[in-house]
């Protein structure tokens, strides 16, 4: 079965789970308990899945099994669109062939790949769901809390997941902006597999780009705002990181963001309410006592996100 997954990612902190469940209880919705979900994630000894922006699980759940690969795909502003192919299975072992050939790159020796294919690391947590109904579309919202494996190394799991089901891709920003109106919640742009790729190769965070003091204001508003939001999501992980640079890095992103309200007035209406935001994310930047996970999951961080985001969506239709 073929599907495009539309999501939206939201790192939780674990004291703002509690408020955001009640959110979501308000709204019109089927709930299902938490279950336990395990996954086991292969790749080949040259990384090759990796070289071919390709991921490849085992899902279990309940005694049932079902083998993923998410195909490449393109992040907008926080919002994740891949392809991926899903199988079931009557026993968690890999199974290639069940897979549609055309997902593979040419002349690829399925069964010499399946050959090579080794555990990587696993995922373990519990998952909470919501069906809401949000606008004009059903979107499903999930609480996942576990940890990430690979050796004798973890990384702790906590995060909430938008997915579109079916309607508008704008009613997951709006959903995510309601959520969005309390403390504790974050953009995140690495998803479980990233960051369990991370985790086995032992990566370190990358040095920080250097943004710019200004922009090519004549580009197409997409690509400014695309550029921005890159900019602000790779100095926002490299400040929670401890690099200080990102600090820096982001002071120049909000003075940015703060010259496109200014370039864009009246045209985008998404932007109309953020002079006042920015004026206390800069302010809140500029202290010196500034924390990172403070200000990186305050409402007014992630309202701001969104608020791009959304307008760069309205201009990729």
């Amino acid at each position: 079965m073929s599907s495009v997954e539309i999501e939206l990612k939201l790192s939780v902190k674990s004291d703002a789970i509690s408020a955001v469940r009640q959110q979501l209880f308000q709204l019109p919705h089927q709930h299902t308990s938490p279950k336990h979900l395990t996954n086991i994630y292969f790749e080949t000894p040259d990384n090759k899945l990796r070289r071919w922006d390709m991921g490849l699980r085992i899902r279990g759940f309940d005694g049932h099994y079902e083998m993923t690969i998410k195909t490449a795909g393109k992040v907008i502003g926080g919002l994740h669109q891949r392809p991926e192919f899903n199988v079931p299975l009557h026993h968690p072992e890999l199974d290639l062939a069940q897979f549609p050939p055309h997902i593979w790159p040419e002349h690829t020796d399925l069964a010499h790949l399946q050959a090579e294919l080794t555990v990587l690391f696993n995922t373990d947590f519990t998952r909470e769901k919501w069906l809401v109904t949000y606008g004009q579309s059903e979107i499903e919202v999930v609480l996942d809390q576990g940890s990430i494996f690979s050796g004798n190394q973890a990384s702790p799991i906590c995060e909430f997941e938008l997915e579109l089901i079916n309607g508008n891709v704008t009613d997951i920003l709006s959903l995510a902006e309601k959520l969005a109106s309390q403390d504790g919640l974050r953009l995140a742009n690495k998803s479980k597999a990233a960051r369990g790729y991370a985790l086995a190769h032992g990566l370190s965070h990358k040095a920080l780009s250097c943004v710019p003091d200004e922009l090519e204001w004549q580009q197409p508003l997409s690509v400014l705002l695309s550029e921005i939001l890159t900019q602000w999501q790779e100095q926002e992980e490299g400040w929670l990181a401890g690099l200080n640079e990102g600090k820096t890095g982001l002071i120049r992103v909000v003075h940015l963001v703060i010259q496109l309200t200014e370039k864009q007035a009246g045209y985008l209406p998404a932007l109309e309410r953020l002079p006042d935001l920015l004026s206390e994310l800069r302010q809140s930047l500029s202290a010196a006592d500034a924390e990172a996970e403070m200000l990186c999951y305050s409402a007014a961080w992630l309202q701001c996100k969104l608020a791009l985001t959304q307008c760069l969506m309205a201009q990729s239709r």
